[in-house]
């Protein structure tokens, strides 16, 4: 029984050694747009079900939505001859 237990928890993890991660796809633009492109021929609960399709598209969200580092409110545009900064 012992076995059988460790042989399905083996079982279980490996697929999951295999996977790309979103960190992967962020670094690898070339593979996240044939990957996003494979994604799109499958079924939403074919999706939901695979983990890469899922890491590359937290990877294309957080692309399309990283506008680099914050700033603070009063720098960039719009300073005006009132405004002190400290």
């Amino acid at each position: 029984m012992k076995k059988l237990l460790l042989l399905v928890a083996i079982a279980m993890l490996l697929p999951a050694c295999g996977s790309k991660t979103a960190e992967y796809y962020e670094k690898h633009p070339e593979e996240m747009r044939a990957k996003i492109e494979a994604c799109g021929r499958m079924s939403q609960a074919e999706i939901m079900a695979d983990r890469e399709c899922m890491a590359v598209s937290r990877a294309n969200m957080k692309r399309q939505f990283d506008f680099g580092p914050p700033r603070r409110p009063l720098d960039g545009p719009g300073k005006g001859p009132g405004i002190k900064h400290f």
